[in-house]
């Protein structure tokens, strides 16, 4: 099999992967395609912080007194990113970033489960279907999977997924347990079809489960001719109800580590991968505007999506930024959302898989308008 699609997984909760492929008589039709890394962060980003209106500043400094951010990393004249997003501001110096603010899925329910399901199921509505948008779009691609990891991530699951499995942990095997396993993989399609040299040394040694080191495995993997055409690494931590921080802090910390995610898959995506590759951020919903009484923020609206990559040609801000004064927020609390998420991944599909505006309209984001040209990809 020609194409895979690989999930490194979590800091958190779980960890493992997922791969997919594509049949050899479809790999030809797919040699143009981009790469697409997704990294999921769970718990409700805070656009606010991450990349921060400074000509909202002074409003800031009140309603948010402890969680605004001094000095930021210049974009341009009127957002700067957290300052530990320094690999993500490098790239932006390269021209190979971009920003999209005050975004959302259109979701004002405040919970986190219903909202990490739309964000991952792509509809308006939770619980509205059984597959992900990502996963809807690989099998429009004519892709089939098979999931190293359990519960598989809903962002990736679609009617062609085909078989799962799961070790507890990828704990030091014995050489005996690794020969069986290696048997057992090879009566069987799907799973012969992933078993290589670097899946079973996860069993013989071990993996790592930091995202950072995941991410770098993944690029790694996706760098290898016919490897993956896309990779998620999920990072959790945003629920910042209570000491968010400033330039440092819970917050901060947080963002140090999604930084690190994205300058790890960079420095292994060497070469052709980072010229066609796309990564990209994925959130359920943003933060509070202004802050609470523990020093926090709470569940918001509107967010920010990341994008970079050496598939970006023009680094540049894109919002219709609603402001921050009391008749611009949502229940005087919440940056009100003015651009759809789902525009936004429905553009980054549509450059990097060849799909239709059409298609995506009415098979990946149902409902949606697909309006939208990002312009940053030429």
């Amino acid at each position: 099999m020609d194409r895979r699609t690989f999930l490194g997984g979590s800091l958190a909760v779980s960890s493992a992967w997922m791969m997919g492929y594509v049949p050899n008589t479809l790999a030809n039709a797919n040699n143009q395609d981009l790469q697409i890394f997704v990294m999921l962060l769970r718990g409700g980003m805070d656009g606010l912080a991450s990349v921060q209106p400074n000509m909202e500043l002074n409003r800031l400094k009140k309603i948010r007194k402890t969680c605004a951010i001094d000095s930021t990393l210049k974009l341009n004249s009127d957002f700067g990113l957290h300052p530990k997003l320094r690999s993500f501001h490098n790239m932006w110096k390269d021209n190979n970033a971009a920003v999209i603010h005050a975004t959302g899925f259109s979701y004002d329910g405040r919970s986190h489960f219903d909202g990490q399901n739309i964000m991952e199921g792509g509809f308006y509505t939770p619980y509205a279907g059984p597959d992900g948008w990502l996963g809807r779009a690989m099998e429009l691609k004519g892709y089939s999977s098979i999931a190293l990891n359990l519960p598989t991530p809903l962002i990736a699951k679609s009617n062609a997924f085909s078989t799962n499995f799961y070790p507890s942990k990828f704990y030091s095997s014995r050489m005996d347990q690794v020969k069986v396993i290696n048997e057992l993989w090879g009566m069987d399609v799907g799973l012969s079809a992933v078993k290589d040299e670097s899946t079973m040394a996860a069993f013989r040694g071990g993996t790592d489960r930091n995202p950072r080191i995941l991410a770098a495995q993944v690029a790694r993997e996706m760098n290898k001719e016919g490897g993956p055409k896309v990779g998620v690494v999920e990072l959790s931590g945003f629920d910042t109800h209570a000491n968010q921080g400033q330039e440092n802090g819970m917050n901060a910390d947080t963002l140090r580590k999604l930084d690190e995610i994205m300058s790890a898959f960079k420095n292994s995506a060497r070469g052709e991968l980072w010229n066609n590759s796309i990564i990209m951020t994925v959130t359920e919903f943003g933060r509070t505007v202004r802050q609470n009484g523990n020093s926090g923020t709470d569940h918001g609206i509107a967010s920010a999506i990341l994008l970079g990559g050496g598939a970006i040609k023009q680094s540049k801000v894109i919002t219709d930024f609603p402001g921050l004064n009391d008749k611009d927020l949502v229940e005087n609390r919440d940056l009100r959302q003015t651009i759809d998420s789902r525009d936004v991944y429905g553009d980054v599909l549509h450059r990097a898989f060849g799909l239709t505006k059409d298609d995506i309209r009415n098979k990946i984001f149902p409902k949606s308008s697909q309006n939208l040209d990002l312009g940053v990809f030429t």
